[in-house]
């Protein structure tokens, strides 16, 4: 029958029948197939150990076919090559015991396999299937077509000739003169180009070429080790050829991989320009090494190495930078951060014991001014070294209910680094030694719930040095116990409080008052209440409830001379909405401030009914003196103004893709702000952001920030899912390579940035700013930072980075991300489908010579 009437579909079980009919597109000939596969079918089932149901008119222990138009896929092991096999054409012919062939828009699918042709043989003996014309071949998402395929279903070992293909792992495919299929997860192919991008069709409609591409003479891929391997490789960009080597290997998405990782170069005004080709090592999994040897034009040659570790019980980190020779400063350059924490629990679940480690330390004092990017800490004059352990116990005490109780101890070092020329920049050298630990010993409790009687104790002692050797050191014993019990009168709560200080010094040196030994104990008591009311209230379409939460709280300590004591670790208190509520005005144990107070203060929120999330707050809080503050944190003087500075406070969400926060600290005596924040921020969707905070500090500071991730120029997507998607719905238009983000006639420019400007200067303090681009294959970026090193210097940085998206996210020149991350408020990580800003790693590559 040369017209197509109907469609056929038919399951071919692997067992042939024992009697050869040959068919033919007729209803006889479809009445005699299904019979045959019908007997064929009882041998797999009863091979298999299933279980046979006879049909109504067949005979026992068979199972019925049934003629079908669109047959599921079985359930079961897709790699099984003796699972039923689904046919379905426009003709069928051949012997039930040896072939069959099947024409005019076959499609054949066993398990999870599903294949397209023009024309179509099995063999039954080897299981081979042979397609002709237009094959597309479709396996756990990833697609191939091209002309001629063999393939032994069995095994899934067959070639396929001058196919285009697509793999879901890595969205990006290419094409080959020829690809060997080797298993259900490996292949070679060769003569290939690998790519994600979906190029522009030239005027005469012939496919252009890629904007990037790996061009290889062979390459094997190797799913189930995430592995691939390209012989002769050659990545192209733009056509320029950008990397190459003999042979390059890749991960196939991004887990870990050992190998080389892509070169990084950018240019620094300390440095020049300085390049780095590191090396990954997966040791294990749980440990690996970088290895980045690095070349700096104006300094020389250096090493930047990285280990890290992972234990059940613990976890750390090495990371040794070292420059031998640098020929600007004429001297070996180099730091060591070794951090470490664990646990030794040993399986006990009443008790933890928790340590960790860190030691932190650069070669010289000018180290911050040289090398300011990166710097692992937040004040790059202090690195902070330590070791500390503490084993916590949950018990029964003093018959006052379940406790918890730490035992702790530990040292702690500093390395403080100073202006080595205090003329270029007296400001510099003007920096304070912190006191050193050596040791410090100590034991904390508190009641373990929130009902009844409230306790904690604590008790300590510290051994203080300090390399300035004109600050005092000696030892301190602490000891502090406090007692309260909330009271919970519908929506009243009322708690007092009574704590007991004591602290005991002995010192090398004679204090002010000529003694070399001191004691000081003081009590405290204090009594807060506070009041919840609410309402509902509906604004901005939104359901919601607002809160009316007065607070008070009274203090009472008396007041002790302290002026003759040592300060190891004690420092007036920022103020703040936590701190206004403190009972004393310094941190630490060296000073205790009298108080004779009240502070007042009331909070009203906003809560959506539907998530519990504040969509808005607003409060005020103030403190009221009732006798003078003669233990001043500010001054020698006491504090004789009854009112304190007013604190205000406001934040909101409630506008649509608005944030507002701000605070404000008022002097209750001129009447002018002594402090103030206000920021604000829009983000109407993702990668879409602008921010901005001021701060002043009357008689300090004022400073404006910006930052910003904004599209410039093209279309922005939802979400890269959203694209991905729409990308899959027309799997069988294969031209090798598709976008992952963006679209194929043109991307998406960004700017990004951030400037941070002293308005009492009138100048730029530090500064950001950089511009992405997003060709939805590949991503571009050039950054240029700027970071002030003091009042006249600077170090300004230029990164450059080429992204090839498909490539497992490698990388060429230096990665800006973790600089974008931490500058810009709301950076998002571009291709990035979560809500949260993506780990700024790259995967490694491989080159071996």
């Amino acid at each position: 029958m040369t017209t197509r009437q109907a469609r056929l579909s038919l399951l071919t079980p692997q067992h042939p029948a024992k009697a050869a009919l040959r068919l033919r597109w007729t209803p006889i000939a479809v009445a005699a197939g299904l019979l045959a596969a019908q007997i064929a079918w009882q041998d797999v089932a009863q091979a298999d150990g299933a279980p046979t149901t006879a049909a109504p008119g067949a005979t026992s222990g068979t199972v019925p076919l049934r003629l079908s138009f669109s047959l599921p896929a079985p359930q079961g092991d897709t790699h099984n090559g003796k699972l039923p096999l689904y046919f379905e054409a426009d003709n069928l012919e051949g012997e039930a015991d040896s072939r069959t062939r099947a024409t005019g828009s076959v499609r054949l699918r066993q398990g999870g396999l599903t294949v397209r042709a023009d024309e179509l043989t099995h063999t039954q003996a080897d299981n081979t299937a042979r397609a002709m014309g237009h094959v597309v071949i479709t396996r756990n998402s990833n697609i191939f077509s091209g002309p001629e395929l063999m393939l032994k279903l069995d095994t899934l070992e067959g070639e396929f000739i001058r196919p285009h293909f697509w793999f879901a792992r890595t969205k990006a495919g290419g094409q080959a003169d020829l690809v060997e299929f080797l298993g259900a997860n490996r292949l070679r192919a060769s003569k290939t180009t690998y790519s994600s991008c979906t190029p522009d069709d030239l005027p005469d409609g012939t496919p252009g070429e890629p904007d990037w591409s790996l061009k290889t003479r062979s390459i094997y891929l190797d799913f189930d080790a995430n592995e691939g391997t390209a012989d002769n490789a050659v990545i192209w960009f733009k056509g320029v050829p950008i990397l190459a080597a003999p042979t390059l290997t890749f991960p196939l998405n991004d887990a870990r991989k050992s190998g080389w990782l892509p070169p990084s170069f950018d240019f620094d005004s300390k440095s020049g320009f300085e390049l780095s080709a590191p090396y990954y090592w997966n040791i294990a999994p749980d440990k690996d090494l970088t290895l980045a040897p690095t070349l700096s034009v104006r300094r020389g040659a250096g090493m930047d190495a990285e280990y890290r570790y992972l234990a059940p019980h613990d976890e750390g980190t090495l990371h040794v930078v070292g420059l031998p020779d640098d020929r600007v400063a004429m001297r070996s350059r180099g730091l060591v951060d070794f951090a470490h924490k664990g646990n030794l629990n040993g399986g006990n679940l009443l008790s933890q014991t928790n340590y960790e480690l860190r030691w932190l330390r650069v070669s010289d004092d000018d180290y911050w001014k040289d090398f300011p990017h990166g710097l692992p800490t937040l004040t790059p004059r202090l690195y902070d070294s330590h070791a500390n352990i503490e084993r916590q116990l949950n018990s029964r005490n003093w018959g006052l209910g379940d406790s918890q109780t730490t035992l702790y101890g530990g040292v702690q070092s500093w390395q403080t680094l100073r202006d080595r020329d205090p003329l270029t920049d007296p400001t510099l050298s003007n920096i304070d030694t912190p006191y050193r630990r050596e040791p410090q010993l100590g034991i904390r409790s508190r009641s373990g719930n929130d009902t009844g009687v409230m306790w904690t104790m604590q008790g300590e002692f510290n051994r203080f040095t300090n390399a300035d050797p004109n600050k005092p050191i000696g030892n301190r014993v602490h000891a502090v116990g406090q007692v309260g019990q909330s009271f919970n009168l519908g929506g009243l709560s009322l708690t007092p409080r009574l704590s007991l200080n004591g602290t005991s010094y002995d010192m090398d040196q004679a204090m002010a008052n000529g003694n070399r030994s001191a004691s000081r104990v003081l009590p405290t008591f204090s009594l807060e209440s506070g009041l919840v009311m609410e309402r509902p209230l509906h604004v901005f379409s939104r359901d919601l409830t607002q809160t009316l939460e007065p607070r008070i709280q009274y203090v009472r300590t008396p007041y002790k001379d302290q002026s003759f004591l040592p300060l190891f670790d004690s420092a007036p208190r920022d103020f703040n909405q936590y701190a206004i509520y403190s009972e004393n005005a310094f941190t630490g144990s060296d000073r205790i401030s009298d108080a004779n107070q009240v502070t007042v203060g009331v909070t009203s929120r906003l809560l959506d009914n539907n998530t519990g999330v504040e969509a808005a707050r607003v409060g005020l809080v103030q403190k009221l003196l009732l006798a003078d503050q003669r233990v001043n944190p500010d001054g020698p003087d006491p504090i004789t103004q009854r009112l304190s500075d007013l604190l205000l406070l406001g934040s909101t969400s409630v506008i649509p893709n608005w944030n507002l926060d701000g605070s404000a600290q008022f002097n209750a005596q001129n009447h002018a702000m002594s402090r103030g924040l206000m920021g604000v921020r829009y983000s109407p969707g993702p990668w879409r952001t602008v921010g901005a905070a001021y701060r002043y500090t009357r008689d300090a500071s004022e400073q404006l920030d910006l930052g910003w991730q904004w599209p410039l120029a093209g279309s922005v997507p939802s979400t890269t899912a959203q694209v991905r998607n729409e990308a899959l719905n027309d799997p069988l238009n294969l031209s090798g390579r598709r976008p992952i983000n963006g679209n194929a006639c043109g991307g998406t420019w960004y700017s990004v940035g951030r400037m941070s400007y002293s308005l009492r200067d009138n100048r730029l303090t530090d500064s950001l700013i950089g511009f992405e681009y997003d060709a939805g294959c590949w991503i571009g970026r050039v950054v240029a930072e700027r970071v002030s090193v003091g009042r006249a210097q600077a170090s300004t940085r230029l990164m450059f980075q080429l992204e090839l998206a498909g490539l497992s996210r490698i990388s060429l020149g230096s990665n800006p991300l973790r600089t974008l991350r931490d500058n810009i408020p709301g950076y998002r990580l571009l291709h990035d489908d979560s809500t949260t800003t993506a780990s700024t790693g790259s995967s490694p590559i491989t080159t071996d010579d």
